[in-house]
């Protein structure tokens, strides 16, 4: 697919974008969707054109594999593929309709459930109710590989044109992963949606600081800087009684009430609005103009000015694999194979 894109920056005009700050109904789909639908509508209220949510916000993030064995985590984990959501299903729909109704354009996080496999999916819907975009983290982090499985290809597309610019989306580590991200740069994203896990402050518990919030915050405001684009980092509360739900009181990485860092940077680094408690729910919202990606680009464009692709450049496989192909030679057979034998009870 050519990504030959080139967005207009010129625009003065100043909108709000909002990121989430907020506790999950943990385990809990129809709670989950309602409070998603509940936290659009106040945000649409407060004048917000773009809503960005945490990562799987629905039905929770799962810290539970990383904090306790196989046999405590096992409970929870049925709980919480039973209550993952499909792409297509009327939880969908009605989140569909509440984003139109808000006039609003999100980048809703969720547990996706598809057959018996789950995915860390995100879905962009425009304030018409259509999704624009549907993607998958392509690589599940660590522990989530016991939960999760990988993104299919279609996820390294995950830039789409909005009524307010182009908007992009990211899952948690997918910030760290270079290629990946040159990919998402040439695609042009003007702001984006960095969905996180609930993270906590750095050294709590002698956890590594890689997995901290603060460090989760510094890569949304890398990949802001990288790219020239607002980034909006938007993540989990968890309450006491949210961590008792999911298993994970007593494990010395954690805090609670905490996990939050919700914060909005401009193309520039430079924090334009940050949530107040790590602890407590919140919507952050800050009033952005894309004219300032162009001072920013003027100096620094790294799908521009300040490239080199003729000593390096990345290359793409961008096709969806099939479960089953045939080579050449052997797809007649297969499919002769394959066709339904009629009658079978004939001639006994």
């Amino acid at each position: 697919m050519p990504l030959n894109l080139s967005p207009s920056n010129s625009s003065s005009n100043v909108f709000k974008v909002a990121a989430v700050q907020a506790e999950p109904v943990w385990l809990d789909l129809q709670g989950s969707v309602q409070k998603t639908i509940d936290i659009l509508q106040e945000a649409a209220k407060n004048g917000a054109k773009i809503v960005g949510f945490p990562e799987v916000f629905i039905p929770g993030y799962p810290w539970t594999p990383w904090a306790n064995n196989f046999v405590v985590t096992a409970a929870v984990l049925k709980e919480y593929q039973a209550n993952a959501m499909a792409l297509h299903s009327p939880e969908m729909d009605r989140i569909r309709e509440a984003v139109k109704e808000a006039d609003v354009t999100a980048v809703i996080g969720f547990a996706e459930r598809d057959g018996a496999s789950l995915y860390i999916a995100q879905a962009t819907i425009l304030p018409n109710g259509k999704i624009a975009n549907h993607r998958r983290k392509i690589k599940p982090t660590h522990y989530e590989k016991t939960v999760f499985g990988d993104g299919s290809a279609q996820s390294i597309y995950n830039v789409v044109q909005t009524p307010f610019g182009r908007l992009g989306s990211l899952n948690c580590w997918e910030h760290i992963q270079p290629w990946f991200k040159t990919h998402f740069y040439s695609q042009h994203p003007q702001i984006f949606v960095g969905a996180w896990w609930p993270a906590f402050p750095p050294g709590t518990g002698d956890s590594p600081y890689i997995v901290s919030g603060e460090a989760s915050s510094r890569m949304t405001q890398m990949v802001a800087m990288e790219g020239g684009c607002f980034g909006l980092a938007c993540c989990h509360v968890v309450s006491v009684q949210g961590a008792e739900k999911m298993k994970l009181s007593g494990f010395p990485w954690f805090t609670f009430p905490g996990g939050g860092f919700t914060t909005i940077y401009g193309p520039d680094g430079s924090t334009l609005a940050k949530a107040a408690d790590p602890g407590v729910e919140e919507i952050v919202y800050a009033d952005i103009s894309l004219s300032k990606i162009d001072e920013v680009k003027i100096v620094a464009d790294i799908m521009g000015n300040y490239s080199r692709f003729d000593l390096f450049h990345t290359v793409v496989h961008g096709v969806n694999w099939d479960p089953i192909a045939y080579v050449d030679e052997e797809a007649e057979v297969a499919r002769e194979k394959a066709k339904p034998v009629d009658n079978l009870a004939s001639g006994a």
